[in-house]
């Protein structure tokens, strides 16, 4: 007992030498909080000395400017104020915006919290009271908060609320199922003092070992094993992580260096603009330029995404939807195919094409649109290509090459569609810039493939499937044998 006493006493010597404005009370309860390790002591109060003279320092630099925030943080401690101020420069109406935000949403979120979940089950239960009267007939108990859960998960499909059910009804029937298989297995397992909470787990383990009770032993022990491992390494990790690499102190130049910054209308993450300063060669003009610079490559590139998705909507709205073989437009005088555009659509084309084989691939083309506009009657059908040698007419269809007079065929199809009454006039294309601009002079459009697919509804309708999606909705997915209907049309087997 002496020897102890004369230990503490030793160890609150060293202490009183480094820290002596701290109490022996306070001495006394740390070194029985830490099992009498000094060092652990040490480093709590040099860590406590530390916030202190960085409170003070906070204190000195922004301790007049709270009498601002006074009505706005008075729930706030004056710790926190002062790290606040810290964090923005100073700016009390940066703090003052801040406070408010939170205000804002901590009584935004105890409005939510008010609604108990008996009153939302009551709320679910009025919404698909319709609902829960065709699964109770169905014979589903609708009093398992699952039900409701499910229903409201699904937006109130009867239908998918039945199939969860019926696979959560078989779940749990095949569980009973092989509990009574495995009884004994189980009471065996129990005897031998292995206790486990999850009984639907031992039931997969003894499934898993064909109800071979060694097997099972076994499989427990390397779980066991592994989940020791992770929770050693994880409690390794957390000690190697210093909580001084966590955290980033400014020295007091940088703090001045930050001052100017503000100073010149340079704001942000203070790291962030120091390190911009610091490459800059310690310049606040050229660090102002360059940042102006990144802000105007921001809004350029926010401007240009904004400016992509306008395209895309415009582009959406301006192709015709062909589902149907009666989905083609009436009154149709017009027909203008961009061939380049199309020799891609379909597979056995594409190879045609990148076997070096063009000329087949331009004469496939247009042997198909001879083929469909046989029953379309289209008076005037055009297919264009960028550079072709093949312009002898083919059925109804008059081949033409972009070039010599235009650099490629989008060119041609713009000024055809300037010069001309664009009323009855389609143009099958999926090129997104060319579309624009066709859409603007009037021009309905079609892309390749919904074309293909038109010709073959028209002249293969046996090469249409129908699949069925495999959720509960009655939709339907439509896929085209465009190969076959080459290889038919064209006679083309690549």
């Amino acid at each position: 007992m002496a020897s102890n006493q004369q230990q503490y006493n030793e160890q609150l010597q060293l202490l009183q030498q480094r820290f002596p404005e701290e109490s022996n009370h306070k001495f006394l309860r740390l070194l029985h909080k830490y099992d009498g390790d000094v060092h652990q002591v040490r480093g709590y109060l040099v860590q406590q000395e530390f916030r202190k003279k960085k409170l003070d320092s906070l204190e000195t630099r922004f301790g007049s400017a709270l009498a601002a925030l006074q009505p706005t943080s008075e729930p706030l401690k004056r710790a926190c104020l002062l790290k606040l101020m810290e964090r923005f420069g100073g700016d009390v109406n940066y703090v003052q915006k801040y406070l408010k935000a939170c205000e804002q949403k901590r009584s935004d979120k105890t409005n939510d919290s008010n609604q108990s979940e008996d009153t939302y089950r009551e709320g679910l239960k009025l919404k698909y009271a319709t609902q829960l009267a065709e699964l109770s007939t169905a014979g589903i108990n609708t009093h398992l908060p699952c039900v409701l859960k499910n229903l409201e998960k699904s937006q109130g499909d009867v239908n998918k609320v039945l199939k969860i059910m019926e696979v959560h009804i078989e779940k749990k029937d095949k569980l009973n199922e092989l509990a009574t298989k495995y009884e004994n297995q189980i009471a065996q397992l129990e005897a031998d003092g292995i206790k486990i909470k999850n009984k639907r787990y031992l039931i997969q383990l003894l499934e898993k070992a064909n109800g071979q009770i060694d097997i099972v032993k076994q499989l427990l022990a390397e779980r066991n094993e592994q989940k020791h491992h992770v929770n050693s390494s994880t409690e390794e990790n957390k000690d190697n992580i210093s909580f001084s690499k966590n955290r980033q102190e400014l020295s007091i130049d940088d703090i001045d260096t930050i001052k100017q910054l503000r100073s010149a209308g340079i704001h942000g993450n203070p790291a962030k603009i120091l390190s911009v300063f610091h490459e800059c060669n310690d310049s606040i003009d050229m660090t102002i330029a360059r940042l102006a610079k990144e802000r105007e490559q921001r809004k350029q590139q926010s401007e240009k995404r904004v400016q992509q998705r306008v395209v895309l909507a415009e582009i959406h709205d301006a192709y015709v939807t062909i589902n149907n073989q009666d989905d083609w437009p009436k009154d149709i005088e017009q027909v203008y195919l961009d061939g380049n555009n199309m020799m891609f659509v379909i597979d056995s084309l594409r190879r045609l094409c990148l076997n070096r084989a063009g000329r087949k691939t331009e004469r496939a083309i247009a042997d198909i649109a001879a083929a469909w506009n046989e029953h379309m009657h289209i008076p005037n059908v055009n297919l264009i290509f960028d550079s072709t040698r093949q312009l002898d007419q083919v059925g109804s269809i008059k081949v033409s090459s972009a070039q010599p007079s235009y650099k490629t065929t989008d060119d041609m199809l713009i000024e055809i569609a300037q010069r001309t009454n664009n009323q009855h006039t389609i143009i099958v294309t999926s090129d997104r810039a060319l579309a624009i601009q066709l859409k603007h002079e009037g021009c309905l459009l079609v892309k390749p493939y919904s074309w293909f697919a038109h010709c073959a509804m028209i002249l293969t309708p046996d090469l249409i499937k129908h699949e069925e999606s495999k959720d509960m909705s009655t939709t339907k997915k439509t896929y085209y044998e465009l190969d076959e209907l080459a290889r038919r049309i064209a006679k083309i087997d690549v």
